[in-house]
């Protein structure tokens, strides 16, 4: 699977919201994330631009490495996620801890989630407000083939301009902006 993201920095998400509504997006919920990122300083996650993560939200967790960003315009990347429950989520901490990964920082943000379907093809619209660094959209595809990356790119290109986004997409992930700030 390669998830296809375009993250756009805004000031609000007012005018997108509305502008969503318009297209009949349905939202799938309302949640707060805290997302704990771990590193190993054999592999060099960040010389690689590979990521680890535990991402919690209510009483679900989910492990999820991240692979090389494959695109300089947009984030597309190799994703593997695992769920667990509560009571795992403490064993794989440990597991990582035991083969030499370490926390590196915890990324908090409150997400509002909404579902479109645009040009034939379904499209997650992320309304993230990350505490200690701003506010930002992501518009996500996941994808089964790299064959499919350049199609998804297009659609959610568009739907940006639909829905009235003038900023310019940024690669730089949550965790780095809020690294880059410490």
């Amino acid at each position: 699977m390669f998830e296809v993201e375009f993250k756009y920095p805004v000031n609000s998400h007012d005018s997108i919201r509305q502008q969503l509504l318009t297209l009949d997006a349905e939202l799938i919920g309302i949640s707060d994330h805290c997302d704990e990122y771990f590193n190993q300083t054999l592999l060099d996650f960040a010389g690689n631009d590979i990521a680890l993560r535990i991402r919690s939200r209510g009483g679900s967790h989910t492990l999820t490495w991240k692979g090389p960003n494959l695109d300089t315009r947009a984030k597309i990347r190799e994703e593997i996620e695992i769920n667990f429950n509560t009571e795992d989520k403490d064993r794989f901490r440990g597991m990582l801890f035991g083969m030499g990964f370490h926390s590196v920082i915890n990324v908090r943000k409150q997400r509002e989630s909404l579902r479109v379907c645009w040009q034939g093809q379904e499209a997650e619209i992320c309304l993230d407000t990350i505490e200690g660094v701003g506010t930002f959209v992501e518009l996500e595809m996941v994808v089964a083939s790299k064959e499919q990356v350049n199609a998804a790119k297009a659609t959610l290109e568009s739907l940006a301009d639909t829905i009235g986004i003038t900023s310019r997409p940024t690669t730089v992930s949550y965790l780095e902006m809020l690294l880059e700030k410490q």
